[in-house]
């Protein structure tokens, strides 16, 4: 089955967090250390994706943010327009041109298999003939790429499906769930999407796939792909990479003098995704010190001062 656990994509670290207009509401973490004007893409039990005025996505868990967010993303107002979001359908297009209207759900690997019987092909024991127009269309596709050969019609498929002499074939598709207009489910895998398409929806895959053991790892890699994706067809000329940003611990602490944004990202041998820390400290060596105490494994990428 195709599985809807999982948090998708490349990160791009952005440290410019003040610049453009305001836009959407201001957010504050727990402490009132740091606030953020943005407006909300999405959101689940644990975590928010906000889209800052100059068009970068960061996801912030929601324990990390005033009780005035969490309150608001409890309204009906948030839910609405989660709702409202969630319902908007989305245009992709494959590596060959064709477009493809569906929603992006979430990654996960999925079986697709292929019988003749009767004289007829099968599809996941669904009679071809019988499945939606776009469904079909990408089978066509799928197995022209996996089987080396051309399928563009229905009867290109029947004479090959004369090959497989009423035995089963089964591929295993890695890519994303779409549903399409049709209310079909189907997995689409990453070898079909134009490359700019591509660059939105893989990055966080390798991820998903290490985390096979941990529900809630892979239910957040799932949340965030779908976020991306639908920010991407909000808006497609801005950047739709997905930043982590931490909030938490920014306490009061003696001394402190500023807020400091500090960046990481995984070195070689570990496995994460590139995240930016907040961090109190007297300069930014310090929270420089303390933010890659917090992430062993981790490389420092860069420093600024966040608090004015």
């Amino acid at each position: 089955m195709f599985h809807l656990r999982s948090y998708a994509l490349g990160l791009l670290l952005v440290l410019n967090l003040f610049a453009g207009p305001s836009l959407g509401r201001e957010w504050t973490s727990a402490s009132g250390s740091y606030k953020l004007d943005a407006e909300e893409i999405s959101f689940n039990e644990t975590m928010v994706v906000l889209k800052r005025p100059t068009g970068e996505l960061v996801a912030v868990e929601i324990a990390e943010l005033s009780e005035a967010d969490k309150k608001y993303i409890q309204s009906q107002e948030a839910k609405e327009a989660k709702a409202k979001a969630a319902d908007e359908m989305q245009t992709w297009t494959s590596k060959d041109g064709m477009k493809v209207r569906g929603r992006v759900l979430a990654f996960g690997r999925k079986d697709l298999v292929v019988q003749r019987k009767l004289g007829q092909v099968f599809v996941n024991e669904k009679k071809f003939s019988t499945i939606d127009p776009l469904h079909q269309r990408l089978v066509f596709r799928i197995l022209s790429e996996l089987e080396g050969t051309k399928i563009e019609d229905d009867k290109q498929l029947h004479e090959w499906s004369k090959t497989l002499g009423g035995v089963p074939k089964t591929y295993t598709l890695e890519g994303v769930l779409l549903q399409l207009e049709s209310g079909d489910e189907i997995g689409v895998p990453f070898f079909l999407f134009a490359p700019e398409e591509l660059a939105i929806l893989e990055p966080g895959w390798e991820l998903w796939k290490e985390r096979a053991e941990s529900d809630d790892s892979r239910n957040r890699e799932s949340f965030l792909v779908n976020s991306a994706a639908m920010a991407y067809q909000r808006d497609r000329a801005a950047n739709q990479q997905i930043e982590m940003l931490k909030l938490d611990m920014l306490g009061a602490v003696a001394g402190v003098t500023a807020i400091w944004q500090v960046g990481l990202a995984p070195g070689p041998r570990s496995y994460g995704r590139p995240v930016t820390v907040m961090i109190t400290a007297q300069n930014s060596d310090i929270a420089s010190q303390r933010a890659m105490q917090r992430y062993p494994g981790y490389i420092f990428v860069g420093v600024r001062r966040a608090s004015r």
